[in-house]
């Protein structure tokens, strides 16, 4: 698994943790591919805390998923600007290698498919329910 697909898979579980159970071996694997490409190890972590959401036993205080999505959408939003991040940095790491290397046209390609992914990517991951 690529770790954009990775991306997705989370943001997708994010905005529908409250119509589903979104603790899936599906998940799971995406955040262990996430976790190589995340400064910060905690992020991570705290999505996956959150995977279950939150027990409502007493019914009090509105609808629990509520809760799990906000906390979600906290941890996905930091995800996703170490991954954007790290996938910035990953093209200016094979810009180097590429000058070094007689400009070889294997490392243009991938600098060019990673450039196009990261056009793809906003600045900043914005929630948008449905």
């Amino acid at each position: 698994m690529r770790v954009l697909e990775a991306l997705k898979i989370l943001e997708d579980a994010t905005r529908e943790c409250k119509d589903r159970p979104i603790n899936t071996p599906q998940v799971n694997e995406a955040l262990d591919v996430i976790e190589r490409y995340v400064d910060t190890d905690w992020r991570v972590k705290s999505f996956r805390h959150n995977l279950d959401g939150y027990p409502n036993p007493l019914g009090l205080g509105g609808d629990a998923g509520e809760g799990q999505q906000q906390e979600l959408r906290v941890s996905f939003g930091g995800i996703y600007r170490c991954v954007r991040g790290a996938l910035a940095n990953q093209i200016g790491t094979l810009g180097r290698i590429y000058l070094r290397s007689n400009k070889d046209p294997a490392i243009k390609a991938e600098i060019d498919r990673l450039n196009v992914e990261l056009e793809t990517m906003p600045e900043r991951w914005e929630f948008r329910s449905g």
